[in-house]
């Protein structure tokens, strides 16, 4: 008795469902329309040589030292009107220094040239306010503080 009935609802379903697919095929299949010829194209504008002024403060501070080592402590301050999602600070070392131990963050160091990341729960600095991170560190000698920094590739102030 059910069969009689369901048959032509089963027909009905089987043709749209063949419709609706030849209709994907077909937009599929189809040749894009032709596009309209326009001027050529912009040149490339060159990019900066040196990436723009980030507004931000680093205050480096040697805490302690003894023979062979020392702790600093990196003070990040946001002079701008946004807040910093995210930050990433790099600087170079002038006497070969080496961070053994770093806290607040997480560093990248070859050679001289070192790159701190933020720790999760420091990532973000609002207009004012500052993160800081801290490190030990080797010296063999000489221990000058970095001459410049950078924030998220843009310059620091001292």
């Amino acid at each position: 008795m059910w069969a009689p009935a369901r048959k032509p609802l089963l027909i009905a379903g089987a043709a749209t469902g063949a419709i609706a697919l030849a209709a994907v095929l077909l937009a599929a299949l189809s040749p894009d329309p032709p596009r309209k010829a326009s001027g050529p194209p912009a040149a490339a504008s060159p990019a900066p040589e040196r990436p723009a002024a980030t507004a931000c403060a680093v205050a480096y501070r040697i805490d302690g030292t003894w023979p062979q080592g020392f702790q600093a402590t990196v003070r990040i301050t946001n002079l701008g009107s946004g807040e910093i999602d995210g930050w990433e600070l790099g600087f170079e070392f002038p006497d070969g220094q080496a961070i053994t131990q770093l806290w607040n963050g997480s560093q990248v160091q070859q050679g001289s040239s070192v790159r701190v990341t933020a720790a999760d729960w420091n990532r973000s600095i609002p207009p004012d306010g500052s993160a800081e991170f801290g490190f030990l560190g080797r010296q063999d000698g000489a221990n000058g503080r970095p001459a410049r920094f950078t924030l998220n590739g843009g310059e620091c102030r001292d």
